[in-house]
């Protein structure tokens, strides 16, 4: 392979922040699209089972960077859902506590800097350019290794964040896992001090298998050996495998504290947290919006404790995390509502919270990627919905769209009514602000990919970076 490829990315100094982040988005995008073997185990056209290189090729990038650095700790996120959220409440908890600590993310909405969470912020444009110079090196002398060959690009950001936590002195590592957790690279990061386990739902059913059960086989590949696990309540399929894998391990298994006088708001929630031996933590909150974000802070709580975090330090990080695109209000008068809800689970939770909400119409705006469960989706919102526009995610996003008659269809035959079909999701975003009233309530969602790129008509990239916040200030009601 011509070395001249994977030629670092030209990143003078007078480059300005954003066009230094749009030159290593580029380099890493077109490093994905060299030819390479997938990343797991998958059948041919032929039905013939290959082989993927798993953790090796991600291993051999880690250890061709000498990251992660000596005396770094590792925490594991994986599950379904809540795997951010979790960790962000994980990594702001540990910061409180005054440690250096760098928390890993997956996908980004806006800028690829809401990957790299340095002490505190997103990463600044400089760190990222230094750091993608030295990627490049050892991806293209991967590239000259068959067995190997040149790093995806989740390899290769997971890599850019392991490379700047180690230039920034960081002590702890918060890792997002992307997809699964037996063949995720963050899996080749570790050993961990502590793994977490979110929620487990049908979702990627064609790479990680076709029930709970073996979806969370795939997740519960992640527990370390001989370390130590805490999950959140599970389904009895999932909770069964990930007894056994961590039985198999002799990994400690824990669960969270329990929440109790739930209160949900607009705002946020607010709760107790209820420990098994007896320890009571009253008066938590968090600004995300639903019960499921109460559950993921009382994962974090119990990861927290486990980390030998006290209650206030775990307090803070609860109050002060908060992402994107998780039953966001960016909007007033209508409102307008951003959620990545992208399966069944993540569906209905959605549809549970708005229930408590008081509005005249409910408009969405859906989109989806082609490879999730769209007719579940459809299912959940089609009763409940007074107004569809059906589009399609931005071509940025990782997969195929999928075809807007294709969800229409579905919709229409789980008894939606008033339907109609843009390809533009700007066009759709109009077109449904323009005919939404005052006391509407319009909903993006569908698609993680779809509510970030739409984000962008309140919250700009430039601010993002400028600020190193998703939520700049003076920018959201």
């Amino acid at each position: 392979m011509p070395q001249n490829i994977l030629a670092p990315p030209v990143l003078e100094d007078s480059l300005a922040p954003i066009e230094t982040l749009r030159r290593v988005e580029v380099f890493l995008s077109a490093l994905a699209a060299l030819p390479k073997k997938s990343w797991r185990t998958r059948f041919d056209p032929h039905g013939i089972k290959v082989e993927g290189p798993g953790l090796t090729r991600a291993a051999r990038l880690y250890e061709i960077l000498e990251v992660p650095g000596a005396g770094q700790s590792v925490v594991h996120v994986v599950g379904t859902s809540g795997k951010g959220s979790t960790a962000l409440m994980i990594a702001q908890s540990l910061l409180a506590s005054g440690k250096k600590t760098a928390a890993f993310f997956s996908p980004h909405l806006t800028s690829i800097v809401e990957r790299f969470w340095i002490r505190g912020r997103f990463a600044e444009a400089g760190l990222i350019g230094r750091c993608a110079k030295e990627l490049a090196d050892a991806a293209a002398q991967m590239a000259g290794e068959p067995q190997f060959g040149p790093p995806s690009f989740f390899e290769s950001t997971l890599a850019l964040f392991l490379l700047m936590a180690r230039e920034e002195e960081c002590e702890h590592l918060v890792l997002e896992a992307g997809l699964g957790g037996t063949f995720d690279a963050t899996n080749a990061v570790g050993p961990a001090v502590l793994d977490v386990i979110t929620s487990i739902g049908l979702d990627h059913t064609d790479l990680l298998g076709d029930s709970i059960a073996r979806i969370a086989l795939d997740k519960a590949g992640i527990i370390t050996a001989e370390g130590r696990v805490i999950s959140q309540s599970q389904p009895s399929d999932a909770r069964t495998e990930i007894e056994r894998v961590a039985s198999e391990r002799e990994a400690d298994l824990f669960s969270p504290p329990r929440v109790e006088n739930l209160e949900l708001t607009s705002g946020g929630a607010i709760f107790d947290l209820s420990f098994d031996d007896g320890t009571r933590w009253e008066g938590f909150s968090t600004p995300m919006i639903g019960v499921h974000q109460a559950e993921n802070a009382s994962l974090s709580a119990g990861a927290g404790r486990l980390l030998g975090l006290g209650e206030q330090e775990v307090r803070w990080g609860v109050a002060s995390a908060r992402l994107p695109c998780r039953m966001e209000l960016v909007q007033s008068g209508p409102r307008v509502l951003l959620d990545g809800a992208h399966n069944r689970d993540k569906a209905q939770a959605l549809v549970e919270t708005l229930s408590g909400w008081t509005f005249e119409r409910l408009v969405f705006v859906l989109g989806a990627v082609n490879d999730k469960d769209f007719a579940a989706m459809a299912e959940v919102f089609a009763t409940v919905g007074d107004r569809f526009f059906v589009t399609l995610p931005p071509a940025s996003a990782p997969r195929p769209g999928l075809a807007t008659d294709v969800f229409a269809r579905a919709l229409e035959e789980a008894g939606a009514e008033h339907l109609e079909t843009r390809v533009d999701a700007w066009g759709a975003l109009d077109q449904a602000l323009a005919e939404a009233r005052e006391n509407d309530l319009v909903v993006i969602t569908g698609s993680m990919f779809l509510a970030g790129e739409l984000r962008r008509r309140w919250v700009s990239e430039e601010r993002i970076v400028e600020c190193g916040n998703a939520f700049p200030p003076g920018t959201l009601p």
